[in-house]
């Protein structure tokens, strides 16, 4: 178990000296763990590049199993944990960006105060980033934009959400408010990189309005598309979560378009083959399902 976890940290950190650094080990302690690893299967699973080291075909299959076989043992202390009740414990939260950043604070907070000894660890990235993780069992269950294909896992809608365009303060698109979709056809737009719920359904609701980006800038976070509208580098598309205190400061306002109508729910969306614990049943009893 520790060589696989220590294998699993060197292609993590992607050279067997980034992961000696965070680890707290010396590099041929790695070193010594890969081999013997290697030895053990007969088969060799990393091979060096420019950058550092890259996991051989073998590496990548070893790879996958040692996160599901980890992700298996970190269950069973979890609910070996569970048999004391909520006085001890760990929820290993997964959101995808809008989720995390804007809607988890709060229900994170009413759960610590009411469940003090249960660590919280929650990890946020793109949806389809989140996704594989809830599969790879490295989450015990995740906050996502879309509902996975996978039917090794469940999906639950959750959190009422709608998309909105907003733009610069004094953007002249304002002055003719609210703007025919059709009329912001050739425009430059922000949005969320590929793998992003929002990005998908910003493109299909744009689309099904008649309106044809002439541009769109990928960013990688939420944080990345507002401050680029502020600087005037095209028409965004964000949860109306995310620009909340933009609005109250006056960085940025919603630009209207006729008829427009892109509402989502978020989905929480966990393993069909594992039990909830009191832990994670008392949290999602704090979440509000969709309508």
């Amino acid at each position: 178990m520790h060589a696989l976890a220590i294998y699993l940290a060197v292609l993590d950190h992607g050279s067997m000296t980034a992961a000696a650094e965070a680890e707290g080990i010396s590099q041929p302690a790695i070193s010594t763990q890969i081999k013997g690893l290697e030895r053990y299967y007969g088969t060799v699973l990393l091979e060096r590049t420019g950058r550092g080291v890259a996991p051989t075909a073998a590496g990548d299959l070893v790879a996958g199993y040692a996160r599901r076989v980890i992700g298996l043992v970190d269950e069973l202390g979890r609910v070996i944990g569970d048999l004391e009740g909520l006085q001890t414990g760990r929820l290993v939260i997964g959101a995808s960006s809008t989720v995390g950043e804007q809607l988890l604070p709060q229900h994170l907070g009413q759960f610590h105060a009411a469940y003090p000894r249960v660590n919280l660890e929650v990890r946020i990235g793109n949806t389809g980033e989140i996704t594989a993780a809830v599969l790879a069992r490295e989450l015990d269950f995740a906050f996502v934009g879309r509902p996975p294909a996978s039917d090794e896992l469940m999906a639950d809608p959750v959190f009422a959400d709608r998309l909105v365009a907003f733009v610069a303060p004094g953007d002249p698109l304002l002055a003719d408010a609210p703007v025919a979709a059709a009329a912001l056809s050739g425009r430059q737009f922000v949005l969320r990189e590929r793998g992003s719920a929002t990005r998908d359904l910003a493109l299909r609701c744009l689309a099904a309005s008649g309106c044809a980006p002439g541009h769109v800038i990928e960013l990688g976070s939420n944080e990345a598309v507002k401050r680029a509208v502020e600087a005037r580098l095209g028409i965004g598309l964000l949860s109306t979560y995310t620009i909340e205190a933009e609005r109250l400061a006056e960085l940025l306002v919603d630009l209207p378009i006729a008829g427009w109508e892109c509402t989502r729910s978020f989905w929480l969306i966990r393993r069909l083959d594992r039990a909830l614990t009191r832990a994670e049943a008392a949290f999602l009893a704090l979440v509000p399902r969709a309508a």
